[in-house]
């Protein structure tokens, strides 16, 4: 369809699956000597699976599922990160991706060279990143922090300063991961208010989010991540309901399974 910004057909990844904790030398031996024998058939986990969806001009769709699910691997997927083992990524637009807040800085550099090279990675001209740095700066609320090296910085610093970068763009096609809840109560306020402007400007957006409220009263189209695989797709209220019965089912089995070995030890 022409007005389709986000395609994924048949798409799967897998990757390969590592044993790094060691504790003793015999354990080390014993280890080193399972993974030889493991390289000659090696174990993958399957991170997405046949995942099929398109997404369209104006749509916010909310991406929610239990942790390990996909949700986050979709999204890097879509930003071209990863690439898949099978299937077919079309994205039409230049995307603008909030996957890692507070990653990809050199902390040896001082805030406002950082927000120099984050805002030429994000596609900025020299000249817009200047016109903008003071409303970076402010906006992350770093005040004299912004002229020290980043080794100083709080993890939170980090990632208000990373937010407030990507405020200053403008977006096509945005992809949000988990960013709603940086720092403070005051600071979240002000967030999501920048970040529902933000929301305007771009022609669609995809959010991971644990926080339903969000996905409720921001998105326009829910989905349902399990096991890599997409199982609900539909109004964000629909979806919400299918991931509820999710919940519930899997407490249920763990009870009921936790019964059983009571029973059996008893």
């Amino acid at each position: 369809m022409d007005d389709e910004r986000i395609r994924l057909d048949g798409v799967s990844i897998r990757f390969r699956m590592s044993y790094h904790k060691v504790d003793t030398l015999p354990k080390m031996l014993s280890q080193w000597g399972a993974q030889l024998a493991r390289s000659w058939q090696p174990e993958f986990f399957t991170a997405l699976n046949d995942v099929s969806i398109a997404v369209r001009t104006g749509e916010i769709v909310g991406v929610i599922g239990r942790n390990g699910s996909g949700k986050s691997t979709l999204l890097r997927t879509i930003s071209g990160i990863y690439h898949p083992d099978a299937g077919r990524v079309d994205v039409r637009g230049r995307v603008s991706a909030l996957l890692q807040l507070g990653t990809g800085f050199n902390v040896t550099l001082n805030g406002r060279d950082n927000i120099i090279l984050g805002g030429l990675t994000l596609g900025l001209s020299r000249q817009q990143i200047e016109d903008r740095m003071d409303m970076i700066a402010d906006f992350a609320e770093l005040g004299r922090f912004i002229d020290v090296p980043m080794r100083y910085y709080s993890s939170g610093m980090m990632s208000r300063l990373s937010f407030a970068m990507v405020l200053s763009i403008e977006p096509d096609i945005l992809l949000i991961d988990e960013t709603l809840s940086v720092g403070d109560v005051g600071f979240q306020a002000k967030s999501k208010a920048a970040m529902r402007d933000l929301l305007r400007k771009a022609s669609c957006q995809m959010i991971v989010s644990h926080d339903l409220a969000t996905i409720e009263t921001l998105c326009t189209r829910a989905i349902l991540v399990e096991a890599g695989r997409i199982v609900a797709d539909g109004t964000p209220r629909d979806v919400l309901d299918r991931y509820s019965e999710l919940l519930e089912t899997s407490v249920s089995e763990k009870t009921s399974l936790q019964g059983i070995k009571e029973i059996s030890a008893g």
